[in-house]
Formats: structure tokens, C-alpha cells, sequence
């Protein structure tokens, strides 16, 4: 928002809207009206799972089922990786978002405080390695001099499935993160920003956190047209070339992109431009008020109207100018701001172009936010492994109730695709210094009669239907205490 400026104000905050249950009780996530599949536009679906493939299309997945097998064999090993094996290993990444261990390994342990029965019945944990070591998108052969060039097919799909969908008359181009904390020379820092460190996206998204276009930063590798205006006024027309945008959308954009030359040159396509601009921008903008301007009171506005443009600037927490091509006249609304001398809100005057900034330019932060809550928590040093991850969560901006939507996929994928182990691993040496801990306290130990069928003893081997009623292990009367003694 514009009335906030400070970089500890620019954080994430809980947001009510996603914590709302939906009006109907027996649905607990929102499924849009419009859900692109391949080879089928108008394809629609309740089933989350085809929610969630629909940004995972069969064309992806056979891709990276090529790819992960022939990356195995450059290694000398053999994967034989299957579509099932695929989308369990997707399900049990999603589950990795909400359902969080230190260690990954800790889902297929027995210990009951990490369990994890649903992980256990469909995958082993060492083919889960064993994919998690050769997963791949492209040829691993194939390298070029984009240093992005194995995640270029996951934004192209994703691309593709997004641009399908019709945009919003509202919409917001900025910047997203895709966090990172290791050595890539496409890393950037952004100071003030959730994520700081990652890989930076240039994204088009609608006020409601749709992304309908998205080119990763890669330097002279970005695959944006050069207009000559400048790197931000280039992102925002790029962006409106590969969305293929109609006349008439309006398109909102902090001081990073918005230039008076972008503004003109958006009026020509016709298309609505409103952004915040820097004061270096401005080039000596003659406004109507005096140029005492930063000691009036909050509120105070000075505009000026020139060449199809609306120029304002106003006094909030501090000084703010915004242009907009979507105005011919200034004309101004009433915002609440809290005083502070008085504990009470203020009703103070604030320009119209201001009010629609605020409202839609927010559209790129809200998906960052939906996909960042339940992220998959499962990591690995591969420098393109966070993208990959990231792009599963895509599926979060679909759903007000997202934990529930995202358990309802991960769960499904495993029960629909995942194959049950045929016998039980090892037991843990953490589950065995448990029970060695608990057999030698001393402490309400007593023999019981299970009334079930024979089982054998503990210590001798032989068949009894008694057990100890606090280690739950099968034991003979006269090996009871022998066993919880030596």
C-alpha cells in the first residue's frame, strides 16, 4: 500500500480471506469455473487431483519420465521410473508442506511422533531417494549458454496452461521470488522484500493472485523484446506481448517500471496505465500547488493534468506521486488513516488514482503468499530444485481453504498411484533405545493374558499367549522376568 513505506510494513501479514470457510459446508476449497486441460480448452472438473494436474499436464509428466530415466542411465544406474511412481513422489512433496520433519527420512520412521502411515503405505523411503537422485527436466547433454535452461520447459508449461485462462481487466506487473540461499549467478538480493534471496520473476497477475505470465531474470538471457525504453517500461510491454493482452485492460506497477515514456507509449496500445513513479522520473513536473508542498498537513494533494496523463502527488506517511492514464481530471475520496495524537482514525482526502492503485496492485504479493504457506519443505542442492518445488504449489491460488484443498490432493495421489510395501522395514535405532529404555524402569510392568492367538516370546522363542502389558511383547510367565532384568 501506498500509505506504507517502511520496509518492516512490506512484510507478509495473515490474511482473512484465505481462513473463511466458502458459504456451501459440504466443499471446503473453491474450484474456478474455468480449468484449461490439455488438448481439451473447455474442459471442467470438481476433482482436485485434475486441478492439480491441470498445471502438471501428461506432456510435462512424460518429459520428466524421459528425462529423469535417461539422467539415471548417464549416471550408470537404472530408474525405471513410472507414471505412478511420479505422482506419488508429487503427493508426498505436497504433504512435505504442511505436514513438516526435520528430516525427510522421518516420514517412514515407526516412531509414532514422526509417523507418517499415509507416506509409508506408498512409497519406500529409499525409491523415494532413489527418484529424489535422478528426478530431471531436460537432457542433461543439452547445455546452453542460458544459464536457466533446465527449468525453460516448467515455465513454458505453465505459460501455456495460464495464458488459456481469460484475463482479468485488472492487473499488476512486479517482481516474485523464488527462494534460494545457494551459488547461482542468477541469484539476486532484493533488501525489504519477504523472500531477500532467490530467483527473481517478472510476473503479470490479476488483483485476485492469478499469474498470467511469468519469465524468470537471466540477465541478456531474459526472453523479453528490448523496446529502448528502459528495463522496466521493456517488462511491463513484454510481459503484455507474451500474455497477449487486449486494448482496454489496465494495467497497475510500482517505481520500478513506470516511466512517463511507458505511460505514452501504453496509451498507444490502449491499454490503461496507473503507477507510482520516483522523484528522478519527473523531470521538473510543474504541479499546480506551491512548491512548499511537503509541509502541508496529510492529505494535501497537487496534480497536474498534461498530455493525456493524470500526474498527482500526495502527502500520506510520506510524500507519493502516481501518473495514470485512465484519468482526464483529478478528482479525490475519503481514506481512514490513524491518528496517533488523538487514538482515533481520521477521515483525510486521497486521490482516486490512488484508491485503484491500492486496490489492484497487490495481485503478484497475494500469490506469493498463497504458494508460500504450505510450500514444500522437502530440499535438495539442486539450484533448479526450488523452482521445481515451487511451481507444485502452483495449484494454492486456486483454493480459499488451502490446507484443505492440499491434503486432499496429496492424500489422494498416494492412495490413487502409490503401491503399499509388500513387508516392514528395519526397526529404527531411535524406536529400539526407546523400548530398551522403557523394558529396564522397573516401573508397572505385569503379565497378561492377550486371549488372541499364540505369538512367540521375546526371550525364548517359543509359542505363548501372554505379554507384558506396558512393553506389549509377547513373553512367557517364567521369561518375564528375565527378560526385564538382563
Amino acid at each position: 500500500m501506498l500509505h506504507k513505506t517502511k520496509n518492516q510494513d512490506r512484510k507478509f501479514k495473515k490474511i482473512k480471506i484465505a481462513a473463511k470457510a466458502p458459504a456451501q459446508a459440504n466443499k471446503k476449497y473453491q474450484i474456478p469455473r474455468y480449468i484449461p486441460k490439455e488438448h481439451d480448452p473447455g474442459f471442467t472438473s470438481d476433482d482436485p487431483v485434475d486441478i492439480f494436474l491441470t498445471f502438471y499436464p501428461k506432456s510435462l509428466r512424460d518429459v520428466t519420465l524421459e528425462m529423469s530415466n535417461l539422467y539415471a542411465e548417464q549416471k550408470g544406474k537404472t530408474l525405471n521410473l513410472t507414471e505412478d511412481e511420479l505422482l506419488t513422489f508429487y503427493g508426498i512433496l505436497l504433504i512435505s508442506g504442511y505436514n513438516t520433519v526435520p528430516r525427510r527420512r522421518l516420514l517412514w520412521s515407526d516412531d509414532c511422533d514422526v509417523s507418517n502411515n499415509a507416506v509409508k503405505d506408498a512409497m519406500r523411503r529409499n525409491r523415494f531417494d532413489e527418484i529424489m537422485s535422478s528426478v530431471h527436466l531436460v537432457d542433461n547433454m543439452k547445455i546452453t549458454a542460458d544459464p536457466f535452461f533446465k527449468v525453460r520447459p516448467l515455465f513454458k508449461h505453465l505459460n501455456d496452461i495460464n495464458n488459456a485462462i481469460p484475463i482479468a481487466e485488472h492487473v499488476a506487473v512486479d517482481e516474485m521470488m523464488i527462494e534460494y540461499f545457494g551459488r547461482h549467478g542468477c541469484k539476486q538480493f532484493i533488501r525489504g522484500k519477504p523472500i531477500r534471496f532467490g530467483y527473481k520473476i517478472w510476473s503479470l497477475a490479476s488483483s485476485s493472485g492469478f499469474v498470467h505470465q511469468m519469465e524468470p531474470y537471466v540477465g541478456s538471457h531474459t526472453h523479453l523484446v528490448e523496446t529502448g525504453f528502459g528495463q522496466g517500461p521493456s517488462v511491463v510491454l513484454g510481459l503484455a506481448e507474451k500474455a497477449e493482452v487486449p486494448p482496454g485492460v489496465k494495467f497497475y506497477h510500482d517505481n520500478l517500471f513506470t516511466t512517463l515514456s511507458l505511460v505514452d507509449e501504453m496509451t498507444l496500445r490502449g491499454y490503461g496505465s496507473c503507477g507510482t513513479m520516483r522523484q528522478t522520473q519527473l523531470h521538473n513536473v510543474p504541479f499546480t500547488a506551491p512548491q512548499t508542498f511537503k509541509k502541508t498537513p496529510r492529505g494535501d494533494a497537487e496534480y497536474l493534468v498534461e498530455a493525456e496523463k493524470l500526474i498527482v502527488r500526495w502527502n500520506d506517511n510520506s510524500v507519493v506521486t502516481v501518473v495514470s492514464n485512465m484519468e482526464r481530471e483529478f478528482t479525490e475520496t475519503e481514506a481512514k488513516r490513524w491518528n496517533k495524537q488523538k487514538r482515533t482514525m481520521d477521515k483525510v482526502r486521497q486521490p482516486k488514482c490512488i484508491q485503484d492503485y491500492n486496490t489492484h496492485m497487490g495481485g503478484v504479493d497475494l500469490h506469493d503468499q498463497f504458494v508460500s504457506r504450505y510450500r514444500v519443505n522437502i530440499r535438495s542442492k539442486k539450484w533448479w530444485w526450488p523452482c521445481f518445488s515451487w511451481a507444485l504449489n502452483k495449484h494454492s491460488t486456486y483454493g480459499k481453504d488451502l490446507l484443505s484443498f492440499q491434503r486432499l490432493v496429496a492424500q489422494t495421489l498416494l492412495l490413487r498411484h502409490g503401491t503399499k510395501p509388500s513387508r516392514q522395514g528395519r526397526r529404527s535405532s531411535m524406536a529400539v533405545a526407546i523400548t530398551d529404555a522403557t523394558r529396564f524402569d522397573n516401573l508397572n510392568h505385569w503379565p497378561c493374558n492377550t486371549g488372541s492367538r499364540y505369538k512367540r516370546c521375546k526371550n525364548c522363542g517359543g509359542r505363548t499367549s501372554f505379554a507384558c502389558g506396558k512393553c506389549d511383547v509377547p513373553l512367557h510367565v517364567e521369561c518375564f522376568k528375565k527378560y526385564h532384568t538382563e
